[in-house]
């Protein structure tokens, strides 16, 4: 039985990779910042027999995160796969944007990331585990959106932070990878709404030449694989969660 942690963990994309890991036999730990979220989420897991324990976690405070990794370690040994999946996405104009804004996003997204993946690749170092880390970017990170420069920005350096920690841990027998969503349909999530609003939404899918929404199934899917024996000579990648709506211009005439 793997140990496996999940950033972001309460709900969301988080939540079913979470699930993913379950079904597939691991113990997880739920890292969130929403306390009262987590304890719903890790509650659902433990009733339906998951191996599971949270901890309330702000992953933009690097603190925090090693005395996550610290006491999962702790509980269950040293995680063996590690998830970093939390990160916000607010909408605004760059022009707009005070320093605090940009910096309240690339701190979760980017740096956030950054806290995880090296903590968990230190503490696998340290124990000669021949571990898997996973970052969740974003088809943002390949294509600028207006209103989202700060968003794009960090899932950018998140795709990157992947392929140069690949390298410095290869050698290690740790792998490092990334998914890319697209447009996928997290569903309702409380206090905050429709993840992607119904407009939006349309909009997305006349450029996804598959034609509809993932689903937050798809990525965990694809999660569970990246960190799997299945992927073990795959590292430094990104795999593109996107219905193919990243390959090119779909909506451009035919001739």
């Amino acid at each position: 039985m793997r140990t496996a942690l999940v950033t972001g963990a309460a709900d969301g994309l988080g939540k079913a990779i979470a699930a993913k890991l379950l079904s597939l036999g691991d113990r997880v730990a739920l890292l969130d910042v929403n306390a009262e979220r987590l304890e719903r989420t890790r509650a659902e897991f433990a009733a339906a027999g998951g191996q599971v324990l949270a901890r309330v976690t702000d992953v933009a405070d690097a603190a925090q995160v090693d005395a996550a990794i610290d006491a999962v370690a702790a509980a269950w040994g040293p995680p063996e796969v590690a998830v970093s999946n939390a990160g916000i996405a607010p909408s605004q104009d760059l022009l707009d944007m005070s320093p605090a804004d940009w910096r309240r996003v690339l701190g979760v997204n980017l740096d956030g990331t950054f806290h995880v993946a090296t903590a968990a690749a230190r503490m696998m170092a340290a124990h000669g585990l021949a571990g898997a880390i996973c970052c969740v970017a974003s088809g943002a990170a390949f294509a600028a959106r207006l209103r989202a420069g700060h968003y794009c920005t960090s899932k950018a350096g998140v795709v990157m932070l992947a392929k140069c920690l690949a390298l410095e841990v290869g050698r290690r027998g740790i792998r490092v990878n990334a998914v890319a969503p697209g447009l996928i349909d997290h569903g309702h999530r409380e206090g905050l709404g429709e993840f992607v609003p119904h407009d939006y939404a349309a909009r997305m899918r006349a450029n996804t030449p598959l034609d509809r929404v993932g689903t937050a199934a798809h990525v965990a899917d694809a999660v569970a694989f990246l960190c799997s024996d299945q992927a073990a000579f795959v590292s430094g990648d990104v795999l593109m969660v996107d219905g193919a709506s990243g390959a090119g211009r779909f909506n451009l005439p035919w001739s």
